[in-house]
């Protein structure tokens, strides 16, 4: 599973052990929530097809899939994936964190 961000979320979520990413509102109609994907970097067209802005790809945090998160409804669920709160990934379940090159 991965999450993409810019240079304050990734201060954010990479401070702590623990990664916690925090549930917000996107524009649009969809649920307040943190959302995630299983697209990675290759992808192309990234940005396009995760409705974000191209600053929102700087940074990636990848980790295993617990099986707990939700798929959007639509056809963007096959690969966005969200919870309705602040989602915390422990340190066992990371698998990198990084600038991707975006």
């Amino acid at each position: 599973m991965f999450h993409y961000t810019n240079k304050d979320g990734w201060n954010g979520i990479g401070s702590s052990k623990t990664w916690r990413f925090r549930a917000g509102k996107p524009p649009g109609p969809h649920p307040r929530a943190a959302y995630f994907t299983t697209l990675d970097e290759s992808t192309r067209y990234l940005a396009a097809r995760l409705l974000i802005p191209r600053d929102k790809l700087s940074y990636v945090f990848a980790f295993s899939d617990a099986g707990d998160l939700k798929p959007l409804e639509g056809g963007r669920g096959q690969f966005v994936f969200y919870s309705l709160d602040d989602y915390d990934v422990e340190e066992t379940r990371h698998l990198r964190k990084g600038a991707t090159g975006l």
